[in-house]
């Protein structure tokens, strides 16, 4: 598949389609289950699967459109998610060539290692906007079971991540 921004425009529709099924889930389904300080992060593991398998230089256009998705149903900001994310795809980017997901534990590891690499991030971004620690607290252990449960179900909807973007097992897009 070419990296060519017209020939993604199905992916693209593909990915925003899911993210929006999986945002009205955790939005709506998981506080009817009583479950309500909880959402699960998955623009995080979207975000996370565009800096692993893509390798296109408009992918921080695409981070911030799905984080800009990802605020429509959250209280949190687009900007902060955008910034962290094409932070972490810049990290991933240089670190892509040791990121092998031959299995799925690997996959877990990885995918937490990242989110909790992106936790630290936005606290930070969180500490000097609030300049308080209280509700960074609370968001971590909240983040905690949210994050595990990301991890757990990686590998599975990298699976059909990679089936949406034609991605081959082991291939990046947008590599000649």
């Amino acid at each position: 598949m070419r990296s060519e921004l017209k020939d993604l425009a199905l992916p693209v529709i593909k990915t925003l389609i899911i993210l929006i099924v999986l945002e009205v889930f955790s939005t709506s389904i998981l506080p009817v289950l009583g479950l309500v300080k909880y959402r699960i992060p998955f623009n995080i593991m979207i975000v996370l699967y565009l800096g692993f398998k893509l390798n296109v230089s408009y992918l921080a256009v695409l981070i911030l459109f799905y984080q800009y998705v990802h605020s429509l149903f959250s209280t949190e900001g687009w900007e902060m998610g955008t910034l962290v994310g094409i932070i972490i795809s810049i990290v991933i980017s240089y670190l892509r060539d040791l990121i092998h997901f031959r299995s799925s534990a690997v996959t877990i590891f990885v995918t937490q290692l990242f989110q909790v690499l992106w936790f630290f991030l936005i606290s930070g971004l969180i500490y000097m906007k609030t300049d308080q620690w209280t509700y960074v607290l609370e968001k971590f252990w909240r983040f905690v079971p949210e994050s595990l449960f990301i991890s757990f179900v990686a590998p599975f909807f990298f699976f059909i991540l990679d089936r949406v973007w034609n991605v081959k097992e082991d291939g990046i897009l947008g590599e000649r």
